[in-house]
């Protein structure tokens, strides 16, 4: 197999699983939203969260298992990894940004707005030393950003820890052919 189509049935596998991740990532979101109506979603934002760092780490398995014959190198990993997460991050801003565009007409402000009015956060606001009018300028910021700036913030920002994350997940699942040589051999 010559490096190119290496590199495409990476890239394919990768786009594969990079839907599957992002999947989980917008039930995590949508349970997030469904925080602010019932808090019993928060459990779910936050497992779907966790268990798509998980999903992605055996993603990563598999490959290396079942189409790679075992072996993968340390540097093919962390491509196939961050791949992974590149592809995840462009279809989760793609949702997010729907969202923000033709779902959400300010409920998640409205929902913030009221949260940094109860005691509780202005009992925060007061031992960490902060003053209302600058929790004031921080959300009349957020609240003016459009949807592709919540989009195009939430894609950097997966995409920096997909790549962060991608390091010792490559770390841990490559593994080297003992007989470099012969290995190379016989896939010729």
């Amino acid at each position: 197999m010559t490096r190119y189509e290496e590199f495409e049935q990476l890239h394919a596998f990768a786009r594969v699983d990079g839907v599957l991740i992002a999947g989980l990532w917008i039930l995590s979101f949508a349970c997030f939203i469904g925080n602010f109506v019932n808090p019993l979603f928060a459990m779910g934002a936050l497992g779907f969260g966790a268990f798509s760092l998980v999903f992605a780490t055996l993603r990563v398995k598999r490959f290396r298992d079942e189409v790679r014959d075992g072996f993968i190198s340390f540097r093919r990993a962390l491509g196939y990894s961050m791949l992974q997460y590149l592809h995840a991050a462009l279809l989760f801003a793609a949702a997010q940004f729907i969202y923000f565009q033709f779902i959400d007409h300010g409920f998640l402000m409205q929902h913030y707005t009221a949260f940094m009015k109860t005691p509780e956060f202005l009992e925060a606001m007061k031992i960490y030393g902060l003053k209302q009018e600058d929790i004031s300028i921080v959300m009349q910021n957020i609240g003016a950003m459009r949807p592709i700036d919540n989009a195009l913030q939430y894609f950097t920002t997966n995409v920096l820890i997909g790549a962060i994350i991608s390091v010792p997940v490559a770390f841990l699942m490559r593994r080297e052919p003992r007989n470099r040589k012969f290995y190379h051999n016989r896939k010729q």
